[in-house]
């Protein structure tokens, strides 16, 4: 009986294992194509609401099919914009009239080309798919550098977590890390600044970035 538990435990632990190590290695070209799709339809979604690009209305539609529920709960109460002492979150705009998001947003435009802010353009690095550290679970890392009139202005790293659930691949989760540049430091200390951001390593091997998209604009909702 003992042996046959231990057969059990041992099936099962190198099943495990095995679907482990083979999620990412198993997938076909176009379903890691369409994982990467996936993140840069975020990416870029996520670039258009901060910039009025896009509502919330639309934003929603976008990511609703590839986003997970834990996902909406986590971004739910972050802060999107504000002026005046009054901060809004994405759960304001998802029940704000339309008009009222009209004025807010002609607001926040004209303090965004008041300061430049609409010469600003982010490159958006993507790296190919890594095995996740859970049984139908991946990685995708990206890597944004944002420059303000040709001048470097921030840079973001992010690790994206997604699970297949009905055949289709959701984001769970993600973890960024940011580091925001100063005009006064040294190059060797900004090189230095960027090499110490989280999420540029998977199991110790250093991320490659093959896809590379640039977003730009402001207000052109």
């Amino acid at each position: 009986m003992k042996s046959i538990k231990l057969l059990s435990g041992l099936l099962l632990l190198f099943t495990i294992i095995l679907a482990a190590c083979t999620t990412e290695s198993s997938l076909g070209r176009s379903e890691k194509q369409q994982i990467v799709n996936n993140v840069k339809a975020v990416e870029e979604s996520e670039f258009d609401l901060t910039y009025f690009n896009k509502s919330y209305t639309q934003y929603h539609k976008v990511l609703s099919e590839i986003v997970s529920e834990d996902y909406w709960a986590s971004t739910r109460d972050e802060i999107l914009f504000g002026y005046n002492g009054a901060t809004f979150s994405r759960d304001d705009l998802a029940n704000m009239p339309q008009e009222e998001y009209d004025k807010h947003k002609e607001h926040m435009l004209n303090i965004i080309r008041g300061m430049d802010m609409d010469k600003l353009n982010a490159t958006v690095r993507i790296s190919d798919v890594y095995k996740g550290n859970q049984p139908h679970q991946v990685n995708i890392y990206t890597i944004e550098n944002k420059e303000l009139k040709a001048q470097p202005f921030t840079a973001t790293t992010k690790k994206y977590t997604l699970e297949k659930h009905n055949e289709k691949w959701l984001i769970v989760d993600v973890k960024q890390d940011k580091f925001n540049y100063e005009s006064k430091q040294a190059a060797e200390e900004l090189e230095k600044r960027i090499k110490a951001l989280k999420y540029q390593t998977h199991d110790g091997t250093v991320i490659g970035y093959p896809t590379v998209m640039v977003l730009s604009g402001v207000g052109k909702e």
